[in-house]
């Protein structure tokens, strides 16, 4: 004589089925507990780190980049081009400290072909020309091939005050250009750093124009206003002039970059 146990179709019988169901709920409560530790382990490390100055949160070594690429199947991109202004440079700091610079450090740790190409001028622009007449569009035209795998444009604040509709068709033109010199390479556009000053409506204007233009292109934005990269006007990430990158600032943005590289 069996006794009905539940609606998924579990049967207990006296001496023979009891004890066995008793011990399997107790192993999924046991279960249920530890799952749900773990998951409060990782939120809370989650939240500690979204929290954290950036200037402070542990980063990946090149060999930890190495194993985590392994894991997921992935190989660090062989060819990189960085088109951008002041804040690829190295102005501040120095060009070897610039993020561009770790960043070919970094990549030919984990494949000792990859490199990174900066062709990235003070002042430039998708409209404005920086140094020797430089804009965003040169320096692609001056740097990319069909080898390229990756190409980073960051930036650029420098564009403030240009017909918004203008500045988009621009973007739209950088990154056509970029897909027809280099048809496999992934297209990342980084919009420009906050600045804690009046001047964040005009960047966030060239914000939308250049989200807008990605959108359309089917191209990767990211939007470090809207991610907080520089968490506020006293950010050690800063350096003295309150705009460009500080020797921690260079170091955040190789590691933010690198991880934007190796997931998008």
């Amino acid at each position: 004589m069996s006794v009905y146990a539940g609606w998924h179709g579990q049967f207990t019988s006296p001496g023979r089925y009891a004890g066995a169901a008793v011990t399997v709920n107790r192993s999924r409560r046991v279960i249920r507990g530890a799952v749900l530790g773990v998951l409060g382990v990782l939120c809370a490390v989650a939240t500690c780190a979204s929290s954290a100055d950036p200037a402070t949160v542990p980063q990946d070594s090149p060999q930890e980049t190495v194993t985590l690429l392994r894991a997921l199947g992935k190989t660090a991109p062989e060819r990189v081009v960085v088109v951008g202004d002041s804040l690829s440079t190295g102005l501040g700091t120095t060009a070897e400290e610039a993020w561009p610079s770790q960043l070919r450090e970094d990549l030919q740790s984990a494949r000792q072909s990859a490199d990174v190409i900066n062709a990235a001028t003070n002042g430039a622009g998708y409209l404005t020309a920086g140094e020797g007449g430089s804009t965003f569009g040169t320096q692609i035209a001056a740097s990319l091939d069909a080898s390229t795998d990756v190409v980073v444009a960051f930036g650029s604040d420098n564009d403030a005050g240009h017909n918004p509709a203008d500045l988009k068709r621009a973007v739209a033109r950088t990154l056509e250009t970029i897909r027809v010199r280099a048809p496999q390479a992934r297209r990342i556009l980084i919009g420009p750093l906050r600045s804690f000053t009046a001047s964040d409506t005009a960047r966030e204007v060239i914000r939308d124009q250049e989200r807008a233009a990605a959108n359309e292109a089917g191209a990767v934005f990211i939007d470090p206003i809207e991610e907080q990269w520089i968490p506020g006007p006293g950010s050690a990430l800063l350096g003295p002039d309150g705009e460009h990158p500080s020797h921690a600032g260079q170091q955040f943005l190789k590691d933010r970059i690198k991880s934007i590289l190796m997931t998008e």
